[in-house]
């Protein structure tokens, strides 16, 4: 008879130190038939966790360290934003109007200086259009509405660029102004009768109207803009100083004229003059075209401005490929890249400015910096450097 045993248990399963699941002495404990696996792997994990933590704790200190030392560099004038040394010669870079405000625009212009080593900025101060960009106290300014679109930060962006010694050449256009000349009464070029005002060309082609060169009260407008620019600038550089220019000019009439004993060339000179007298300790440079600057030009100054008593001659050459034709030394301007007409041009400029005992010696304008070399080959290290914009 087969053998029956009732209420039969199940066996419990027995395991030993040698079994794959036997409990480790941390405690860890594992389902039976768990590999060990597990355990080494977290094993390895921890290792990783704490070896990465020493190259951590390593990478700090050593950053710490070298910035430290950084710290402690000295810091030269370059990377501080300061101007390059100032020796006498002006090598100046245009500012953009809108750096006047501030901003993005600014900094990328400090930016520019560094790049360039430019120790002085030019920046324009009352435009073409008779806008200033500046916010004026000349009461004649306020009551035109020259100050609409000023930048209400320029003064404090320039005093900035001066107190890290960059020289400011301040840029003011003077009789080139249709703004005053609409607004101020008694300041524009008319036409014959004395009263209409005078356009450069016909209103249906968006002409200007100019002041008049022998009006006082442009003058005295003038004067004053000059005057409240030259005690935040080192140099003030006078623009449009000439008679207007335009397809009908000869149905200009400047009131005036005729009871002066001042020729237009000599109302010019007297005009500079007495804006270097204003401006006191504040040099003065007059700018003119390269054509006006080698040969003078009758319907702008009948005459010459290169004799103007201006410290500075400021020439302008960076609008010759449009204008007329003139002449460098007997050659024709035409054809002439400006790399030629700035090597054949110097030497004649020179000698002009040698006979001119007032002025202490020109002030090129260019624009582009491959001119620079040109310029101090033949002795030139006075330079005005103009950004070219996209159109």
């Amino acid at each position: 008879m087969q053998f029956q045993n009732k209420n039969v248990k199940p066996r419990k399963r027995s395991y030993y130190r040698f079994s794959k699941n036997y409990p480790s002495r941390s405690g860890n404990i594992y389902a039976i038939g768990e590999s060990r696996t597990r355990r080494k792997k977290e094993k390895r994990n921890r290792i990783i966790f704490y070896v990465s933590l020493v190259f951590v704790f390593a990478a700090v200190f050593l950053i710490a360290s070298v910035m430290s030392k950084l710290s402690h560099r000295p810091i030269d004038s370059t990377s501080k934003g300061l101007a390059a040394q100032y020796d006498g010669q002006l090598k100046a870079l245009e500012m953009p109007e809108e750096a006047l405000g501030g901003g993005i625009a600014y900094d990328l212009f400090r930016t520019q200086l560094k790049t360039d080593k430019a120790n002085a900025v030019e920046v324009v101060l009352k435009r073409a259009d008779g806008n200033l960009n500046y916010n004026s106290d000349v009461q004649t300014a306020k009551e035109i509405g020259a100050c609409t679109q000023a930048y209400e930060n320029a003064w404090q962006t320039i005093g900035k660029l001066r107190a890290d010694g960059y020289k400011i050449i301040v840029r003011i256009y003077c009789f080139e102004d249709p703004l005053a000349a609409s607004m101020l009464k008694g300041s524009a070029v008319t036409v014959q009768d004395g009263t209409t005002v005078w356009l450069d060309d016909s209103a249906q082609n968006d002409g200007n109207p100019w002041l008049n060169p022998y009006s006082q009260a442009a003058q005295d407008y003038l004067y004053g803009i000059i005057s409240e620019c030259a005690t935040g600038a080192d140099v003030v550089m006078l623009n449009s100083v000439c008679f207007p220019t335009g397809k009908l000019t000869d149905t200009a009439f400047f009131l005036g004229e005729a009871e002066s004993v001042e020729s237009r060339n000599s109302v010019l000179h007297t005009f500079v003059a007495k804006a270097a007298e204003l401006c006191g300790d504040t040099e003065i440079a007059l700018c003119t075209d390269i054509g006006s600057a080698l040969n003078g030009n009758e319907q702008l100054y009948s005459g010459s401005m290169f004799d103007s008593g201006a410290l500075f001659n400021a020439v302008d050459f960076t609008g010759f490929e449009s204008a007329n034709e003139f002449s460098v030394g007997g050659t024709s301007s035409v054809g002439m890249d400006k790399a030629t007409l700035i090597s054949a041009s110097i030497p004649l400029l020179n000698e002009k400015t040698e006979e001119n005992y007032t002025t202490k010696g020109l002030l090129p304008i260019i624009d582009d910096e491959a001119y620079i070399k040109n310029l101090e080959e033949l002795g030139i290290n006075n330079y005005i450097l103009i950004q070219k914009t996209d159109s």
